[in-house]
């Protein structure tokens, strides 16, 4: 493989990078961007989520968030009872309710995939958690 190389602008200046450079960086930015839409469609998709939690008598149901990414996220008060309860990485059966009309399938497994808490703005004392449909 040659390495031949091409111009690049950016923001008015123009450097060069080696072919084999550029085609990897043009991979990672369409990976990202279609993360990014991913996600989108998925959030779309529901409007709130019911977590079932081992040892908490009643379910919790939370709003989903509308933030483009990869994954649902949905906000938690940090004074909640559940947030203890919740570990990155571990598993979870969560209900997803329809942004449609349409009934809700049962539970699905769901990963959590982040834990942010938010300690200023609008959003402060709350955690903003990251979920990951595992199983549709």
């Amino acid at each position: 493989m040659h390495n031949e190389v091409k111009p690049v602008t950016n923001a008015g200046k123009c450097f060069a990078l080696p072919s084999s450079e550029m085609e990897q960086t043009v991979m990672e930015m369409k990976n990202v961007l279609q993360r990014k839409s991913q996600g989108k469609g998925i959030a779309k998709q529901y409007c709130s989520a019911e977590f079932l939690i081992d040892g908490l008598e009643l379910p919790y149901q939370f709003r989903i968030q509308d933030i483009s990414a990869p994954c649902l996220y949905v906000l938690v008060k940090e004074n909640s009872d559940i947030v203890s309860r919740l570990k990155v990485g571990e598993t979870l059966n969560v209900k997803y309710y329809s942004a449609s009309s349409s009934p809700a399938k049962g539970y699905q497994k769901t990963a959590v995939r982040q834990i942010t808490k938010n300690d200023r703005g609008r959003l402060k004392g709350h955690y903003l958690v990251g979920l990951e449909i595992l199983e549709r």
